[in-house]
């Protein structure tokens, strides 16, 4: 998995993050060229409730071989959407993979294409997890829009999400494969705004993502929160940032990882990472939210090529 190949094809889809892959073995089977028609396999979407959680996962079905290894993307979607509301990702996705495979094997590139799942889901909080409509909101002038929790609020869901993701890893495979009829070889984190700042947390604590992409997401939630705070003069102390709050932060977050450090106690080195940002976002910006943590991290000579899009 290359991350400049994430990068183009994120791109070219418009829509949202998205990546092939292909194995390094190369096969003396059928030319791979049959395997790709010019028309992109139709998804299907199979759901299952893995320990009460909601799963929706897409696959093409015949799109690679039947023995090919596999690639399980999770697809996190935005604070106040849904997993649902994610499928137009995931069809553009699926079509900008299979135009990649076609264009690789037209011409004449070997290897073998792992088959790409992808996996959506509420995140709490969120479409069939709904319990608190006020939870998603954020501060506000207007009392009936208000959350005074919202820096509590937006942390646990983010948080939840990340512990949701590494849930999944452990347990999906057996509900999707349970004689074994495939096997799993990655796993990959696709996130957007609030989904995105679920992806930095999945990076900092989960070693079984090497791969992943954060959209409009933020690593470091205090430079974040103290901004959107200042905005509307509140303090970055109790009892909108209460003492546990601060102290879990800046045990948990990102950026409170030695992501500067060139050893193993960096649990970003290595990993390839597409940061996609909004150059003149207000909500998430760039400069102050994203852009300090992603210059000056250490991912083991990993590029890093412009700055906010």
């Amino acid at each position: 998995m290359c991350a400049d190949r994430a990068a183009a094809a994120a791109h070219a889809s418009g829509r949202g993050a998205t990546i092939a892959t292909t194995s390094e073995r190369t096969s003396a089977r059928a030319p791979t060229t049959m395997l790709f028609s010019k028309k992109a396999p139709e998804p299907k979407r199979q759901t299952l409730v893995v320990g009460g959680i909601t799963v929706n996962v897409y696959a093409q079905h015949k799109a690679t071989r039947p023995d090919a290894p596999v690639a399980v993307m999770f697809l996190l979607h935005g604070r106040n959407g849904s997993a649902l509301k994610m499928e137009e990702f995931v069809y553009g996705i699926f079509e900008e993979v299979h135009a990649r495979r076609r264009k690789a094997a037209g011409g004449g590139a070997e290897g073998e294409a792992r088959d790409l799942y992808i996996a959506t889901f509420d995140q709490r909080n969120h479409g069939k997890r709904m319990v608190d409509k006020k939870a998603n909101q954020g501060w506000f002038d207007d009392p009936e829009q208000n959350n005074d929790r919202h820096a509590i609020d937006m942390y646990a869901i983010q948080t939840g999400t990340a512990q949701d993701v590494s849930y999944l890893i452990d347990f999906l495979p057996s509900y999707l494969f349970p004689n074994g009829e495939r096997q799993i070889s990655q796993f990959l984190c696709v996130g957007k705004s609030l989904g995105g700042h679920a992806t930095w947390l999945v990076l900092r604590n989960e070693p079984r993502i090497q791969v992943a992409v954060p959209i409009i997401a933020c690593p470091d939630y205090l430079a974040l929160m103290t901004r959107r705070a200042k905005s509307h003069k509140l303090p970055v102390g109790p009892p909108y940032f209460p003492r546990p709050l601060l102290e879990l932060i800046q045990r948990a977050d990102p950026a409170a990882a030695p992501y500067t450090a060139a050893d193993a106690s960096n649990p970003f080195l290595g990993k390839k990472i597409l940061v996609l940002a909004g150059q003149d976002d207000k909500k998430v910006p760039w400069a102050t939210a994203a852009r300090p943590f992603v210059e000056g991290s250490e991912r083991g000579g990993a590029r890093r090529e412009g700055g906010g899009g």
